[in-house]
């Protein structure tokens, strides 16, 4: 199948925001940024956002690279990365809070550069985000698609930067309970992705299928 360059933009832009959900995201990082000052919540913010932009570019130039190495197929990868997908989309479905996952970190203060781990890794550059690039980066039919891919993953890693920077002027917004509904909202869409990586994946190696 093939797509075009403003497909494998939309698509990844659309799936990386899925991902990555800078607005669930923001009751962890006020839990853990809660004892900070400003400066330190807005380099916290600046620093997380650069180490996930760092790693989905690598991901996405190397990515195939990696995959060669280890003699994986990007069918193999779908059909993995689609199962991991529909288990994170699982995983905010059933999980009442985000940050109910790090609960035992939330009396722990935090620097920018510990912030990074869970924030940018894996919470918004996780093995979801890495496959996705990937995947769409094996799609990219030119060099173009590849730095469509790079700009998305920028994009992306800017608007996580604004969340987590702006993270409880929008908390207040947004409130307890509308956060909550976008992470379901979100869940669904996520879950619809996965299975359609794990279909492509399947057809690819059982061709009988399709």
């Amino acid at each position: 199948m093939n797509y075009s360059n403003i497909e494998i933009f939309i698509q990844t832009l659309v799936t990386l925001f899925i991902l990555m959900d800078p607005i669930g995201i923001l009751p962890l990082f006020i839990a853990l940024t809660k004892d900070q000052n400003v400066i330190q919540k807005k380099n916290a913010a600046r620093h997380i956002a650069l180490v996930v932009a760092a790693v989905l570019t690598i991901s996405t130039l190397f990515g195939n690279d990696i995959l060669s190495y280890f003699y994986i197929g990007i069918s193999e990868f779908k059909v993995s990365g689609g199962l991991l997908l529909l288990l994170m989309s699982m995983q905010m479905l059933i999980t009442d809070n985000i940050s109910a996952v790090f609960v035992s970190e939330k009396t722990r203060k935090y620097s920018s550069g510990r912030l990074v781990t869970p924030l940018g890794i894996p919470l918004l550059a996780g093995p979801g985000a890495i496959g996705t690039v990937i995947i769409y980066g094996q799609r990219a039919p030119n060099v173009l698609g590849y730095g469509l891919i790079i700009v998305d993953v920028i994009i992306a890693s800017f608007v996580a930067y604004v969340a987590m920077y702006n993270a409880h002027h929008l908390a207040r917004i947004f409130g307890d309970i509308g956060i909550e509904i976008i992470t379901k909202i979100l869940a669904l869409i996520l879950g619809a992705i996965a299975i359609r990586f794990i279909c492509q994946g399947l057809i690819m190696l059982l061709p009988g299928l399709n």
